[in-house]
């Protein structure tokens, strides 16, 4: 009977953190929500720098941004995902109508601290992330890790995050170049 007894007593208590937390999630989830798109917006200056305006769009039920200056458009921002060693890799991706990246900014990811996140890592006396410059001004089809200084160079002991982020980039870009161009 006392077994019972401390059954019924636990169930009371989750039943109870479950309630409380269920509300706690129902209070917070569209300010996160809106904090996660104040800092998307304020992350495009950073990912297309000689824009100086965004307009937001829409293509097959995806957003993006379209990057301008002078009132020209010059191209284009997307939120791109890859998988990584830990989990998903979330980040914001600029690039003009011939796919050369402007610029890649991780908005996040579960990648080992110390190792995989190092995709993220801004090295002393610099104020952009080391891996994330690679890529600025390279030709999204040429995108490739290797030894040669034209090729992304891999996060050492970080191979599968460093992929990812290649990859990833890579993909979604080409990807959305040809529906946009369709």
């Amino acid at each position: 009977m006392e077994m019972i007894r401390y059954g019924f007593i636990l169930l009371i208590i989750c039943f109870f953190a479950s309630l409380t937390l269920s509300a706690t999630y129902k209070v917070t989830h569209t300010r996160i929500e809106a904090q996660a798109v104040t800092e998307e917006k304020e992350s495009l200056d950073e990912v297309f720098p000689e824009a100086s305006n965004f307009k937001d769009a829409t293509l097959d039920d995806k957003n993006y941004y379209i990057a301008e200056k002078d009132n020209k458009d010059v191209g284009y921002i997307i939120k791109a995902e890859a998988k990584g060693y830990g989990g998903p890799i979330s980040m914001l991706v600029g690039f003009d109508f011939n796919g050369e990246i402007k610029g890649i900014k991780i908005l996040s990811h579960s990648e080992t601290p110390g190792l995989g996140a190092k995709i993220n890592e801004v090295r002393s006396g610099e104020n952009v992330p080391w891996f994330l410059k690679q890529f600025e001004g390279k030709g999204v089809q040429n995108l490739e890790l290797g030894d040669k200084p034209e090729n992304i160079q891999a996060i050492t002991a970080a191979t599968i995050s460093s992929t990812a982020v290649v990859d990833g980039v890579k993909k979604e870009v080409i990807e959305f170049l040809s529906r946009v161009k369709s």
